[in-house]
């Protein structure tokens, strides 16, 4: 581990504007919610409305404690552990198999520096800012009025999801040769344990918790049984996934993984066009997010079964139907599947993103600069991994809104639902192309806080900083799409602005893209 302090100062120094920002971001969800929900007079009666609600309960869990700070985490605490896990992969990857790709970890290792000093330095930061996050935000939950131990018992639960995902990350990045692999590998991981808790919650199958890293944040009951020997688990496997990690590391060359990559063919491969250049890059990423979302529709569409129906009576019953119905003769199962259809759309907004992160990973690697030493303009280059972005963006929707909605039992609404979602996407298309073309060194940090921007605004952070949702729901596209599923007939405009906004977001992208210099 010989220079593993020199190269945490690295880690450190280039993490020094992205870690205060999340650090800052999860004690404002934790902290903020605590202070939007002090305006409810009675908190106890929205907690019996929240635990009769299967709907929400599979999406937030279960309501363990019905109190002011109880009810604050039970809104958004699940979606602090899956971003904080989310972080812990993309930070880890970056600075352990990302450097080796780029060549930098050669360059560092050609130095004093012992094999395993990167990955202790990597996970040294991760797993210190996991720490770091879990006190910010118990501080600012005692700060803004919940009592300590309940605040200590979900620092410590925000805290052993990030250990475990920071391990796994870790893991991921000795299996796979590259990068990107290694984020989806760990990100099914990540998704996988959102299902299982999701799924658990949804279905009242408590068992399934105890298989989720998240689950096992949640069983900590933080403001109610503030039951810490849970996180045992959390520490045990971090712990396993560290060790085991280490010993591949030792093991494996340095630029590769365990995962051996696939050979390509024996004879030529003839490459045609721009367009099949992109398929062959692009093909992989397609297949696992197609598979992925297959999954994901059969195994939310499953549970549209096991939603029980609840009066229309209370404030927070009546808001919530107001928000995800557009028919009095709605049902809860319909809210459900527009829920589910819309959380498929928000989720599917990275997907276009990374696509188009593709092209300045061909950019900076120099194989963007040999491809158009070619007769081949750069716009033609860019237009075929926008392609895939949105044709992509398509077919993952369509393939969820098919297995969802043949599971539920109805498959002309869900699908509808689905492709409603579309043009949304879309919009996602666009803005990471405009961010390429214009600020391309940055276009990987706008994108993700574009990403979270889009999935936390709406329903979160707007009501939080005191924006109503019915207000806030306009700065973000999915809010305003249709509710075909539950009972609001399509109308065209709202696709039409986003599908226009879209071409005019693009349009810019490209003529930027067309004058800049590359690199």
């Amino acid at each position: 581990m010989n220079g593993a302090w020199i190269l945490t100062k690295l880690i450190l120094r280039r993490e020094r504007f992205i870690a205060p920002a999340w650090l800052l971001l999860l004690a404002t969800l934790a902290a903020g919610q605590l202070t939007r929900y002090a305006e409810i007079p009675d908190i106890s009666s929205f907690a019996q409305e929240m635990a009769a609600n299967r709907a929400l309960t599979a999406f937030a869990g279960e309501v363990f404690s019905p109190t002011l700070a109880g009810m604050a985490v039970w809104k958004n605490a699940d979606a602090i552990y899956t971003i904080l896990g989310l972080i812990m992969i993309l930070t880890v990857i970056r600075h352990t198999r990302g450097d080796e790709e780029s060549g930098r970890g050669e360059l560092v290792g050609a130095g004093a520096i012992g094999r395993l000093a990167p990955l202790t330095a990597a996970l040294a930061v991760a797993c210190g800012s996991a720490v770091l996050a879990g006190l910010i935000t118990a501080a600012a939950m005692v700060k803004a009025g919940a009592d300590g131990a309940g605040s200590l018992a979900f620092g410590a639960a925000i805290a052993a999801a990030g250990l475990v995902f920071a391990a796994i990350g870790a893991l991921a990045a000795q299996l796979t040769q590259t990068a990107r692999t290694a984020i989806g590998v760990a990100g099914l991981g990540l998704g996988l344990s959102y299902t299982l808790r999701f799924v658990s919650d949804g279905s009242g199958l408590t068992v399934l918790k105890w298989l989720s890293p998240q689950g096992w944040s949640h069983l900590v009951k933080p403001y109610g049984a503030n039951d810490l020997a849970v996180l045992l688990l959390s520490l045990a496997c971090s712990a396993a996934a560290i060790a085991l990690a280490c010993r591949l590391r030792v093991r494996r060359d340095l630029g590769h993984g365990l995962i051996p990559e696939r050979p390509g063919p024996a004879g030529s491969v003839r490459l045609r066009s721009s367009l099949s250049v992109a398929w062959r890059l692009q093909r992989g990423l397609l297949g696992g997010w197609t598979i992925g979302y297959a999954v994901a529709g059969l195994v939310f569409g499953a549970l549209a079964a096991s939603i029980e129906e609840v009066a229309r009576q209370g404030a927070a019953v009546q808001e919530f139907f107001r928000r995800y119905t557009a028919s009095p003769e709605a049902t809860m199962t319909d809210a459900y599947l527009w829920l589910i259809v819309l959380s498929l759309g928000y989720v599917s907004a990275l997907y276009p993103l990374l696509t188009l992160l593709r092209l300045r990973t061909e950019e900076t690697s120099g194989r963007a600069e040999l491809l158009l030493s070619a007769p081949v303009h750069r716009l033609r280059w860019a237009a075929g991994h926008l392609l895939f972005a949105l044709a992509g963006s398509a077919l993952i929707l369509l393939v969820a809104g098919l297995t969802m909605g043949l599971v539920a039992g109805s498959p002309g609404k869900v699908l509808a639902g689905a492709l409603v979602q579309i043009p949304a996407t879309w919009v996602m298309a666009g803005v990471g192309i405009l961010a390429f073309g214009l600020f391309p060194k940055g276009a990987a940090a706008i994108s993700w806080a574009a990403f979270l921007f889009v999935n936390l605004f709406g329903e979160v952070l707007g009501p939080i900083f005191g924006i109503d949702y019915w207000i806030a729901k306009y700065f973000v596209p999915y809010p305003n799409l249709p509710m075909v599923v539950s009972g609001e007939p399509f109308t065209a405009t709202p696709t039409a602005i986003m599908t226009g906004l879209t071409a005019v977001l693009t349009a810019a992208g490209l003529a930027v893209l067309k004058r800049r210099n590359l690199t």
